[in-house]
């Protein structure tokens, strides 16, 4: 049996949002063209599930081309890097996710193939130096400040995807629904896109979930009773806020002050990564939270939320 797969743009065009790094990447994939030569190394940061990958698949398209996928974590030693590079062909974009995972020592052999398109060989113990055909690296990272310096400025083309606004996230729901041949109304899909982080992998994903609700208890028909519905069972309030979110903002409710990360982490049972990466980015964004030198502390708004669900 097949497993669904969500829907992903392959045109700089399909991409919702983005305006921004939409018009600077037209232009760099335009001027290579004409140019007819390898596209720059391009740098993508941004928040997990904000489509980084998405974005390099739609560059290797633009491009003709078909991205070589590998994944930061994976490459653990410097041999692991050159063998990498020496399957290189020319024009090739390669395209490596979580590059700040990547360590010193690999990150130093990967910016001087990205530059001068040599690497370093061990033949019969006597390191050789091979040239490399012309190639694009495109990097993906949520951490930018986990990539050496060094191998950050090696990219000239450098890209920070900026949270969805309220209309994308619609149009994205809107998108994914259309390639599953299901109707679904303006004020469905907004609510759909509200409550997805501003991230495009947790719409697609509440996209399936939905679905898989109203094919079971609606005849397959999307209605905002299907998606509440949907959302109780997964543990989503009318606000998008999932339980570990509402329990944040309850502690930070209940100690009537600022508390540093580490404490929250530890009294939430999860780890300072999480609540830094996962949930504070969102309640930030909604404007529920106020993350000051003392710790983060809850406003007035974020109290309101709290106290709705009491």
């Amino acid at each position: 049996m097949a497993t669904e797969k969500a829907y992903r743009p392959t045109t700089l065009d399909d991409l919702s949002g983005q305006e921004k790094a939409k018009k600077m990447l037209n232009v760099y994939i335009k001027a290579a063209k004409m140019k007819n030569e390898t596209l720059s190394h391009i740098l993508i940061s941004g928040q997990t599930g904000c489509g980084k990958t998405t974005v390099a698949n739609i560059i290797a398209n633009e491009m003709g081309q078909t991205a070589k996928v590998y994944s930061g974590p994976a490459i653990k030693t410097v041999q692991d890097m050159v063998d990498i590079l020496c399957s290189i062909q020319e024009n090739d974009i390669v395209f490596i996710d979580e590059c700040h995972a990547l360590k010193a020592k690999v990150q130093e052999q990967l910016y001087f193939a990205m530059e001068q398109f040599v690497v370093d060989v061990n033949l019969d113990g006597q390191s050789v130096r091979q040239p490399l055909p012309h190639f694009t690296l495109i990097g993906a990272t949520t951490s930018l400040g986990g990539l050496e310096l060094p191998c950050r400025n090696r990219f000239p083309i450098q890209i920070e995807l900026e949270p969805y606004d309220a209309n994308s996230m619609t149009n994205i729901v809107k998108t994914a629904f259309k390639a599953k041949n299901i109707e679904i109304d303006d004020k469905c899909a907004e609510i759909i896109g509200n409550a997805s982080r501003s991230t495009p992998r947790i719409a697609n994903n509440y996209v399936r979930c939905i679905y898989d609700f109203a094919l079971v208890l609606n005849d397959g028909k999307i209605t905002e009773e299907v998606i509440y519905d949907s959302f109780d069972v997964m543990g989503i309030n009318k606000y998008g806020l999932n339980q570990m979110d509402m329990k944040y903002l309850q502690y930070l409710k209940d100690a009537r002050k600022a508390v540093g990360v580490e404490t929250l982490a530890t009294a939430l049972g999860t780890d300072k990564k999480s609540l830094e990466e996962v949930v504070e980015p969102y309640l930030i964004q909604c404007g529920l939270i106020i993350k000051g030198t003392r710790g983060r502390s809850i406003n007035q708004k974020g109290a309101n939320i709290v106290a709705e669900f009491e």
